[in-house]
């Protein structure tokens, strides 16, 4: 007849280390648990990330609107929102005024707003909120000498009077005396660089 004793290994009876989980290991926000090799893991609860869960999942509440993709930052847990073409904003909920189409005209860009407004840069010669208005640049009267000023894109021409010249018609023209300029036997000067006719008595 043989005796079957059975022996019962408390821990630490082959001088292993013993391990043991406690709340302050994942944060009180995860399940904590040893592998075989003595480390820890930790299973975190719904919403929350991190090596010991103390991070905030925020994309859990589905900050992102218009089906917009959030990515979380796993070291900081902040978030971004990838907006799909036509919204903008921390959160995508702003609808862009500059994408369905373009109230710009006349070569303007438009530019975006985060309060679903937009603005429009003209380019040179044009103004007004859609760059809809020609910019006036005989406002300031650069024609000279009786000109007449008319409005082109992006400057300005001048129509001369007689005997002016000139991109502002600012130069006069030379008069000379030829016998065309006066009848009846006057004699032709020049005064002032001006032709004048000395009429002869009698006329």
């Amino acid at each position: 007849m043989y005796n079957v004793f059975h022996h019962v290994l408390l821990p630490g009876y082959l001088c292993q280390s013993v391990r043991s989980c406690n709340s302050s290991v994942c944060s009180d926000h995860g399940n904590c648990s040893y592998s075989n090799d003595g480390t820890h893991r930790c299973t975190c609860d719904v919403g929350y990330i991190g090596t010991s869960c103390e991070l905030v999942d925020w994309c859990i509440d589905q900050p992102c609107l218009n089906n917009a993709s959030c990515l979380l930052n796993s070291s900081t847990s902040d978030y971004t929102c990838d907006c799909l073409p036509g919204f903008l904003g921390v959160n995508c909920s702003v609808v862009d005024a500059c994408w369905l189409r373009d109230p710009c005209v006349n070569g303007g860009t438009c530019l975006s707003s985060l309060d679903g407004g937009y603005r429009c840069n003209c380019v040179a010669g044009y103004t007004g909120n859609n760059c809809s208005v020609l910019v006036s640049a005989c406002e300031s009267s650069p024609c000279l000498n009786d000109a007449t000023c008319t409005d082109v894109i992006d400057g300005f021409t001048c129509i001369c009077a007689t005997g002016f010249t000139g991109q502002t018609c600012e130069t006069q023209i030379s008069a000379e005396c030829n016998s065309s300029h006066c009848q009846n036997g006057g004699t032709c000067s020049k005064r002032d660089n001006t032709v004048v006719c000395d009429c002869s008595p009698g006329n």
